[in-house]
């Protein structure tokens, strides 16, 4: 750091450096030396570990700094530079629109040769306005023929003969004689001419020339961060209605991570959490649990959720993590939006489009047998295209629950050794209609073997499941549409269980149909106002069962609509009002969630965003269904886990309510840094929880309940369920975070998020003290991209101690316990190999602190001992 060049790199393959009156920065007005830039880039790269944002550093914005030089050096009409600085956005990040921009620089330039090969190589990324840039390539192909012809000399011409008497004028009556072709010789022997001459390359003339043959650049900023899960349409994070994080494509290949969830750790707020080695359980801003419920998952916006338990597998899905574009991460409630289970935020994995990106395969193999293949082909022709993925996954469990020598206990039959498997296949085509319409019709399918943790005295079980999906969208300027059905198809039982005991063999099944249809109108009303208006209806058919629950569980028909206006007044306010509501065929009414944010940009890329809304988790079918007996450790006896207890009411269970107020500020004014702070209050209530189990009383057997089930053999000493838990959380917080990249080729990113819940107990309450979530959680990493293919990111993450309350089976009854975990720390890391430019090698580590402590970590009371994994990985595009 001595030096100025001490913070310079370049990538591999792109252009030399430019001289410093051409770099993508100094092409921006600056006020300080270049030596004071280089000292303050280095300076900031020092300290950015304490004031950072979450992961959204990648290449997107180098290449968005030299697209913006680029563009204004060509407005300027200095061709050659401008064009250089595109051709470096495209190394570090290809887009079609830059190789169109490049193409039209060279032709207003004058190179028209030049120009000819960009639009080609634009043309083969199959646009949709192909046949335009097709017209353009043939009317240049033209004027190269013409510049061509104009350059070769004319022949020598024979000495003219003798003049031949003048002609006589035409006798009257008599038409005159044509005149010849152009370029054969007149009577007097000379050649005609016809074409306009050329304009000079690189003249005046032949830049209005050119303009007028290819019109107006394209302009807009293709680098530019878009979110579109907040708001359901695209727009930048600064106009965001929640504070809004993205898990970028270059942070999931950085990484080397291929679990989802783990990808997720390093966003603000984000509570992640591995029990076993194929069960991940993840909120957002507290309340995280074993079957974790509280956050919404969307793949392109179609959930993913399990309604028999209301959580996520995410080792089920039909896709991995070589499909995704980004992840982007709602922080905070999103019911205004997307209703029921949008309760803490929202998690919106969307995959690469069909057509794009190259086809290619990775493979990975680790200690621990743990195997990982993913091989994929993408390719558009005209207006269709298709992307065509299958894959393996194979992850240990981190320690086995059963010895091979134990003959006291029977057994499921899956491997103790094995955590997750999953072999999957996923198909998605899109078909352009027009300016502005495509349809797109996709399936995917997946089987997976799970090992997971149930909830109560339920741990470690295991599930067989295959998920279906078939979906179809439409898309256009003011319509969208979308349909869907998903189904699930299990097979679960505890891993093990004492002779004489159950396993609890059960068979979950679900089937999902939903249809959306979305109107969406940008209008002025009154002129000075801009409304991005959006109006919707939904409709979903839930059909559920499994041997847990009631027989004859109903068909659930749910109806929603929602309505959002964003009215821009003026370039520097924005109003956003959002509602929605939501018929719960269960509970049997209407629930409402409404949200309001203001967003003030003091300055061009700064924004102050205040926003409000309430959000709901309705009942999952477990939960409102249940009935299974459970049996207990003495021979003979069960307890009763039912929605209907003897004492019960028949009320049903009401859906947790959250009502939320945030505040925050984002900056990203800078070119080598930008951050965000946020701060929220949240209150939760009306908690779904087990209920305390109740002893079976005398005068329950007295009215017939209790006592010896005939169906079971066992004798029911107790009942329980599921209830409102009375108490209310008030959850004050923050995220403070951001992410610095002083150099080409570096980003460093961290972030900082503070929980505290203050728990209220109504009067006579005498629920015990649950402090699940860490009151402090950190995270940072290093990023690397150099010249010569070697990259790599470096990730910690820390959180503060727990303490769980939890129910289990202690003799004769249910207890509910507390248990203490400790703090964590957390250390990944990845290197790779880029060479050939196809071709990669790379090795990761998870956990690389293990062993440094008295014990391996641990991230639930129950859940197995973390240990450290290695894998490497090859991967090759075609």
């Amino acid at each position: 750091m001595s030096s100025s060049d001490s913070c310079s790199h370049h990538r591999r393959g792109a252009a030399p450096a430019l001289a410093p009156t051409n770099d993508a920065r100094a092409a921006r007005p600056r006020s300080a030396t270049a030596l004071g830039r280089k000292l303050l880039a280095c300076t900031i790269a020092l300290g950015s570990l304490t004031a950072a944002r979450g992961a959204l550093a990648d290449a997107r914005t180098e290449a968005r700094l030299h697209f913006r030089a680029g563009m204004d050096l060509i407005a300027q009409k200095q061709f050659d530079e401008g064009i250089r600085q595109l051709q470096k956005a495209n190394e570090i990040l290809p887009h079609p629109n830059v190789v169109f921009n490049i193409a039209r620089a060279h032709a207003e330039a004058g190179h028209v040769e030049q120009a000819i090969a960009a639009y080609r190589e634009y043309l083969q990324s199959e646009p949709a306005d192909r046949e335009q840039v097709t017209r353009i390539v043939e009317q240049l192909e033209q004027r190269l023929a013409a510049q061509r012809g104009a350059a070769i000399p004319e022949p020598k011409q024979p000495p003219a003969p003798a003049q031949p008497p003048a002609p006589q004028p035409p006798a009257p009556g008599t038409a005159p004689s044509p005149p010849p072709p152009a370029g054969e010789p007149t009577a007097q022997g000379a050649p005609t001419t016809a074409a306009t001459p050329t304009p000079a390359p690189g003249s005046k003339a032949a830049r209005a020339d050119a303009e007028g043959l290819v019109g107006a650049a394209r302009t807009e900023d293709v680098y530019e961060e878009t979110v579109i899960t907040a708001s359901r349409g695209a727009q930048s994070p600064l106009d965001s209605p929640n504070s809004t994080t993205i898990v970028t494509r270059q942070d999931i290949r950085l990484s080397g991570i291929t679990r989802i969830p783990e990808l997720l750790r390093r966003v603000a707020g984000m509570d992640v959490m591995q029990i076993t080695g194929g069960d991940e359980n993840v909120s957002m801003r507290g309340f995280n649990s074993r079957l974790a419920n509280k956050l919404l998952v969307l793949v392109d916006g179609r959930t993913v959720k399990n309604d028999v338990l209301g959580s996520t597998f995410w080792e089920s899905l039909s896709i991995d993590v070589d499909q995704i574009e980004r992840i982007e991460v709602v922080r905070g409630p999103g019911s205004a939006l997307y209703g029921a289970d949008a309760f803490a935020g929202i998690v919106n994995i969307i995959t690469i489009e069909p057509g794009a990106g190259k086809s290619g395969f990775r493979a990975g193999y680790g200690d621990h047998q743990q195997g990982y293949a993913s091989v994929w082909a993408s390719a558009r022709e005209g207006d269709f295209a298709y992307r065509l993925s299958a894959g393996y996954t194979r992850y240990p469990r981190w320690s086995r629950e059963v010895a091979d020598d134990r003959i006291d206990l029977e057994t499921s039959g899956q491997s103790q050794d094995l955590g997750a498997q999953n072999v999957r296949i996923d198909l998605r085509t899109s078909q352009r209609l027009g300016p502005r319409r495509e349809l797109t019709v996709g399936a995917g399918y997946s089987r997976s073997e799970l090992d997971v943790y149930g909830i109560g005295p339920f741990n470690d079980y295991n599930l067989e499941v295959a998920n279906a999906d078939v979906a179809v969208a439409y898309r256009s300027e003011n319509v969208n549409a979308r349909t869907y059905y998903s189904n699930l198809d299990g097979y679960s039982l505890l891993n093990a269980a004492y002779l004489g005991h159950t396993l609890y063999a059960g068979r979950p099944q679900q089937h999902i149909v939903n249809a959306e249809l979305e109107f969406v109108k940008t209008l002025r009303a009154p002129a000075p106002v801009v409304h991005d208006f959006h109006i919707g209806l939904g409709y979903r058919l839930k059909a559920t069962d499994w041997s847990y629950l009631e027989d004859d569980i109903p068909l659930e028909h749910q109806g929603s609509v929602f309505l959002q206006d964003s009215m821009k007044l003026g370039e520097r306010v924005t109003l956003v009002a959002s509602g929605r509501l939501d018929y719960v065929p269960y509970l049997e009414r209407l629930i409402p969630s409404p949200r309001g944010s203001v967003i003030v940009k003091p300055a061009e890329r700064q924004a102050i965003r205040v926003s409000g809304s309430t959000a709901f988790r309705s009942p999952m079918a477990l939960e409102a269904y249940v009935d299974v007996p459970i049996q207990l450790t003495p021979p003979g006896l069960e307890f009763l886990s039912t929605s209907r207890p003897p004492d019960s009411s028949d009320r049903p269970i009401d859906p947790e309510q959250i009502i939320t107020a945030e505040a925050s500020y984002l900056n990203q004014q800078s070119d080598y840094f930008e951050f965000e702070v946020t701060a929220y209050y949240n209150r939760v209530s009306d908690l779904i929880v087990l209920a305390e189990p109740q002893r079976t009383t005398l005068s329950q057997r007295a009215h017939g309940s209790g006592g010896l089930n005939p169906e079971t053999g066992r004798y029911t000493s107790g009942f329980g369920g599921f209830e409102n838990q009375r108490d209310v959380y008030h959850v004050f917080g923050g995220e403070l975070g951001g992410r610095v990249y002083p150099v080409e080729g570096l980003d460093i990113f961290a972030n900082y998020a503070l929980n505290r819940s203050v728990h209220q107990r109504p009067d006579g309450g005498g629920a015990l003290t649950d402090a699940r979530t860490s009151q402090h959680k950190v995270n940072a990493g290093v990023q690397l991209r150099t010249p010569i293919g070697v990259d790599g990111e470096i990730t910690f993450h820390y959180q503060s101690s727990q303490l769980w309350t939890e129910q289990v089976p202690t003799g004769t009854v249910i207890a509910t316990r507390q248990y203490p975990l400790p703090a964590y720390t957390l250390l990944n890391a990845r290197v790779g190999y880029r060479f050939l430019d196809r071709a990669e090698l790379s090795a990761t580590v998870f956990n690389a602190l293990d062993g440094l402590g008295d014990k391996a970590l641990q991230m639930h009371p129950f859940g197995n001992r973390i240990g450290r994994r290695f894998m490497g990985f090859f991967s090759y595009s075609l």
